[in-house]
């Protein structure tokens, strides 16, 4: 397990919408398909705009 550390909830955004997208796309090569669900609160809304700036 890798423990990263942040200091705010845009960096963990931004760093979550990377690993996210990374490992979507391996699963869509490997299955087809890739779905994904979040918590409430205000931080998924941020990691979900970084997410849709990811290629």
């Amino acid at each position: 397990m890798k423990l990263e550390v942040f200091n705010d909830a845009d960096s963990v955004a931004r760093a979550a919408a990377v690993t996210i997208a990374a490992d979507a796309r391996a699963v869509i090569a490997a299955r087809g398909r890739f779905a994904l669900a979040v918590s409430g609160g205000h931080t998924p809304w941020i990691m979900l705009r970084a997410l849709a700036g990811e290629d």
